[in-house]
């Protein structure tokens, strides 16, 4: 029988973590009953697989703002293409919260830098991740806005 730590298609995976987050993954192994090296290629595992359904956003891109991804093109174009009003994708530059029809509209045009749409879903996590201490106190766009 081969074992994994033998086995020329395994490698080793070390690090450090919180000590809370130790005690979850020891849990998570012990009731599912898993040895720790095969709970770890479990989670991460699992955390690939959500990754790229893009049912999680990388890190990387939980820095970007709606406004970002915006940011380079000629509003009118993008207005256009989107069926946004200019004044609603300059508000968004503005740092503005985009509404639900907003993110709706970009999601038809916006692509992610490999060439694939954002989903209205991915523009809803960077928006509400964006915005997650700034209640959206008002319905419509003439309403002020906390910035």
């Amino acid at each position: 029988m081969v074992h994994k730590k033998t086995d020329p298609k395994y490698g080793l995976l070390r690090g450090h973590i919180p000590k809370a987050l130790l005690k979850r993954f020891k849990n998570y192994c012990l009731e599912n009953e898993l040895d720790y090296s095969q709970g770890l290629e479990d989670v991460v595992t699992t955390f690939f697989h959500l990754l790229d359904k893009g049912e999680i956003l990388s890190a990387k891109t939980r820095t970007l703002t709606i406004a970002d991804l915006i940011r380079d093109w000629n509003l009118e174009e993008l207005a256009r293409l989107s069926e946004l009003p200019v004044e609603n994708l300059q508000a968004i530059l503005e740092g503005q919260r985009p509404s639900n029809d907003d993110l709706i509209g970009l999601g038809i045009v916006l692509c992610k830098d490999n060439g694939e749409p954002w989903t209205t879903d991915e523009l809803v996590e960077i928006r509400d991740y964006s915005f997650s201490y700034v209640p959206d106190l008002s319905k419509n766009r003439d309403s002020p806005r906390v910035p």
